[in-house]
C-alpha cells in the first residue's frame, strides 16, 4: 500500500477531520473504500449522489439517506429539515460518526451544506457536520454535478461553482486532500503521461499525434471491443443493431425486483435480451474464491440453457444486488436489505456510455469522444483502458473535444490543504474531551421532565467544556467525577417519578428512554474518566452502560411475557415434530391469547380464537403443562379435563 493510502487511513482512524481523498483513473480509490468500510472501527455510512454509484459502493443515496429533494437548496436560515424524521433516524445520525461520500465530484454544493446543517441540528452541536467526520471520495477531473440553467440561476448567487468544494461549510472548514498517486490500472508510462495531460487540458502537440496515431477509421473488431459513446441512445442503437444482426432465437430473461430498489439502480435490464454470439459485459465481481469474472470484463455468450447463459463457456446464473438501509443496532449502525434486484450479471456490451463506463477496466475499447459535451468525459472514456495500443479511436480527438472547467483547474492549482496528521490529532483529542461535557443533548432531551431533577449542572457543564484542556488530566478527572455524582442525582430522581408521569403514552414512554438512556451511557463515561486518564483511545474504546430494561419494553410487554415465550419455544418443538410451519400450529396473535388468558381445560383452551377443539384436543395436555407449570411450578398439576 502506497504512503498516501496509508495517511489516508491513519486519518479516519485518529482525527475527525475532513478529508478529501482523490487520484487518477485506476490509483485505487474505490479498493480503499472497501477496505476502509470493512476495518474502520468508527460507526459509518456511506452514500453517493446517484443509484448505481451507491449500489456500486455499497451504501445509500444522499437523498435517500438524509430524506433530502432532489432541486435546489438555498443555503442559509434556520430551517429544521431534520424535524419530519423518525426517531429511529434521528438516534442514527445522533451515533454517525463517518460519512463517506463516493463520487463527489458529481456532488452540488448545496447538498453538502444541507448534510452540514442537518447534523448539526440532530447532534446539537456548532462543530461542522456536528462533528462526524467527512470522507469525499471522487476525481474532480471526471464526471461533474449535473446542474440545470435555470437551477444554477438560483444557486449561483450563493455558490462561485456547481462544485462541492464552493459549500460554504467547506470554506470555513479546515479539511485535508489526500491523492492517490500510483496509477494500477495502467502500465505503459506514455499512455499514463497522455492521460496526465488529458486530465490537466494541456495536452502536448507530441502526446496529441501519439493518441491520435489510434484514430483507424474502418477499424473492424475480430475479437470483442467495446464502444464507449457520450450519447445514451448511440449505444443503445449499437447493441440493438449488433444484437439483431446475429443469426437464432432471442433468449429473454427477466429480472426478479422485492422489496425497495430503486430504477435508478438497476445494474442491468429488467428484460435481458440475448443471442448465441451476443457481446456481453459482466456488471458484478465474481464473489468465489476463484475470482472468474469482474465487473467490466467483455464477453461472447457460447451457449444458452434455459436459466444458464454460458459466456466463453464460464457458466453464468442469475445473481443478486441488494439495496441496503442502515439502522442503529445497539450500539452500531448496521446494514440492512431494504430490497434486491435478480438478473443475470450481464449487459449487451458492443457499446456503453461513457458516463456509465466510470470505474470500469477494458483491454479493448473503441473510443469516440468527438461529441464530448461535458467536462471530464474525454478523460473518463480515455483512462477506462488497460493499455494504448487496446484503444482505437472512431474519430480524431482534437484540442477542443479534450473540455475542461475553469473552477476545477483554478482549485487544482490554488488549494492544497497539505495534510498535518500530528496537528488534525490534537484537535480530534480537543474534541472528544469537549464532546465528553457537552450536555446540549441532555437540555434538548429533558424539555418534557424539567420539574423531575435540577438541571442546573448543565450551565457548569457548558463551562467546564470549555475551559478544560487535554494536559490537565488532574482537572478533567475531577470534573467527570462531579458530573458523575450529579447525573446519578438526576437518575435516581427520575426513575422514582417518571412511571407515574408516564402512565400509558408510548411517547412519553420513548423519550424517558431515550433521556434516561442518555444519561446512564454518560454516567459510565464520567465514572471512568473519573479515575482513568482522558486519551483519544480511551474514550472510543470505554465502556458504555445499555439500560437492558426500559419503559416502552414494559409498555409493549405482552401479558405473562415468560409464559408467552416458552409457548413460543414450544411451538417451533412441535412444527418441527410434526413437520409443518409453526404458524400453523399457533399463530402469534392466538399464542399471546393463551398466554393472557390463562386456560385452565381443553376445553377453555379449545374456546380460544385461533385454536378450536380439533388443535385443543391434539395439542391441549402440552399447553395446560405450560400454563400449570407457570402458574405453580411446584405444585401437582391436576384434571386437565
Amino acid at each position: 500500500m502506497n504512503s498516501n493510502a496509508v495517511l489516508a487511513l491513519d486519518y479516519i482512524d485518529s482525527t475527525n477531520t475532513t478529508v478529501f481523498l482523490t487520484g487518477k483513473a485506476g490509483t485505487g480509490k474505490t479498493t480503499l473504500l472497501q477496505q476502509i468500510k470493512r476495518e474502520a472501527k468508527k460507526k459509518l455510512a456511506v452514500v453517493a449522489p446517484t443509484g448505481v454509484a451507491a449500489i456500486n459502493a455499497g451504501g445509500m443515496t444522499i437523498h435517500s439517506f438524509f430524506q433530502i429533494p432532489f432541486g435546489p437548496l438555498i443555503p442559509g436560515g434556520n430551517s429544521r429539515p431534520e424535524l419530519h424524521y423518525s426517531p429511529e433516524k434521528k438516534e442514527l445520525l445522533y451515533n454517525l460518526e463517518l460519512l463517506i461520500i463516493d463520487e463527489i465530484s458529481m456532488v452540488r454544493p448545496d447538498i453538502l451544506d444541507q448534510i452540514d446543517l442537518i447534523l448539526r441540528n440532530v447532534k446539537e452541536s456548532d462543530h461542522p457536520f456536528g462533528g462526524v467526520q467527512l470522507l469525499l471520495i471522487g476525481d474532480l477531473s471526471q464526471l461533474s454535478p449535473i446542474i440545470r440553467e435555470e437551477e444554477w440561476a438560483m444557486l449561483g448567487r450563493y455558490y462561485t461553482s456547481p462544485y462541492f468544494f464552493s459549500s460554504q461549510v467547506l470554506q470555513k472548514t479546515p479539511y485535508v486532500r489526500i491523492e492517490l498517486d500510483h496509477v494500477y490500472r495502467q502500465k505503459e508510462q506514455d499512455f499514463v503521461d497522455i492521460l496526465n495531460e488529458v486530465r490537466n487540458q494541456n495536452i502536448s502537440p507530441e502526446n496529441l499525434g501519439l493518441l491520435n496515431a489510434r484514430h483507424q477509421p474502418d477499424f473492424s473488431p475480430d475479437e470483442p471491443y467495446i464502444t464507449l459513446t457520450t450519447h445514451n441512445n448511440i449505444a443503445n442503437k449499437i447493441n440493438a443493431e449488433y444484437l439483431d444482426a446475429l443469426a437464432g432465437d432471442v433468449f429473454e430473461f427477466k429480472a426478479t425486483i422485492k422489496g425497495d430498489f430503486p430504477k435508478d439502480a438497476y445494474p442491468t435490464e429488467t428484460e435481458l435480451k440475448l443471442k448465441v454470439g451476443a457481446q456481453v459485459m459482466f456488471v458484478k465481481n465474481d464473489s468465489s474464491a476463484e475470482k472468474l469474472y469482474y465487473n467490466g470484463k467483455l464477453g461472447t455468450v457460447t451457449r444458452i440453457e434455459s436459466n444458464t447463459v454460458f459466456v466463453d463457456e464460464l457458466k453464468v446464473e442469475a445473481l443478486e444486488w441488494s439495496n441496503i438501509k442502515y439502522q442503529l443496532d445497539g450500539e452500531q449502525i448496521s446494514e440492512t436489505n431494504a430490497g434486491s434486484f435478480a438478473q443475470m450479471p450481464l449487459k449487451l456490451a458492443w457499446a456503453i456510455t461513457i458516463h456509465k463506463s466510470q470505474g470500469l477496466t477494458f483491454d479493448k475499447a473503441i473510443i469516440d469522444v468527438s461529441e464530448a459535451f461535458a467536462h471530464g468525459q474525454a478523460y473518463v472514456a480515455l483512462s477506462r483502458c488497460r493499455t494504448l495500443s487496446g484503444m482505437i479511436l472512431r474519430n480524431p480527438i482534437a484540442a477542443q473535444n479534450i473540455i475542461g472547467d475553469p473552477a476545477v483547474i483554478r482549485y487544482n492549482t490554488q488549494v492544497q490543504n497539505k495534510p498535518d496528521l500530528e496537528v488534525d490529532r490534537l484537535r480530534y483529542a480537543q474534541f472528544l474531551l469537549t464532546e465528553l461535557f457537552n450536555f446540549n443533548s441532555l437540555k434538548s432531551r429533558i424539555k418534557d421532565f424539567e420539574n423531575l431533577i435540577d438541571s442546573s449542572f448543565i450551565a457548569v457543564a457548558e463551562k467546564t467544556a470549555r475551559q478544560l484542556k487535554l494536559h490537565e488530566p488532574e482537572r478533567i478527572q475531577k470534573a467527570a467525577a462531579y458530573f458523575s455524582n450529579e447525573l446519578n442525582q438526576a437518575a435516581e430522581s427520575l426513575h422514582s417519578q417518571l412511571p407515574a408521569l408516564i402512565g400509558t403514552s408510548k411517547e412519553g414512554a420513548a423519550k424517558a428512554d431515550q433521556l434516561l438512556g442518555w444519561i446512564l451511557a454518560r454516567i459510565s463515561l464520567m465514572e471512568y474518566f473519573s479515575k482513568e486518564e482522558f486519551t483519544v483511545a480511551a474514550y472510543l474504546n470505554a465502556p458504555v452502560f445499555k439500560p437492558a430494561h426500559t419503559f416502552v419494553k414494559a409498555l409493549n410487554a405482552k401479558p405473562n411475557e415468560k409464559l408467552y415465550q416458552q409457548i413460543l419455544e414450544w411451538r417451533q418443538q412441535a412444527a418441527d415434530k410434526e413437520k409443518m410451519m409453526p404458524s400453523a400450529v399457533l399463530s402469534d396473535r392466538t399464542a399471546a391469547a393463551i398466554a393472557e388468558k390463562l386456560p385452565a381445560t381443553i376445553k377453555s383452551l379449545g374456546a380460544i380464537k385461533g385454536v378450536g377443539p380439533q388443535k385443543a384436543n391434539y395439542f391441549g395436555s402440552a399447553i395446560i403443562g405450560l400454563i400449570r407449570a407457570y402458574q405453580t411450578p411446584e405444585k401437582e398439576q391436576g384434571s386437565l379435563f
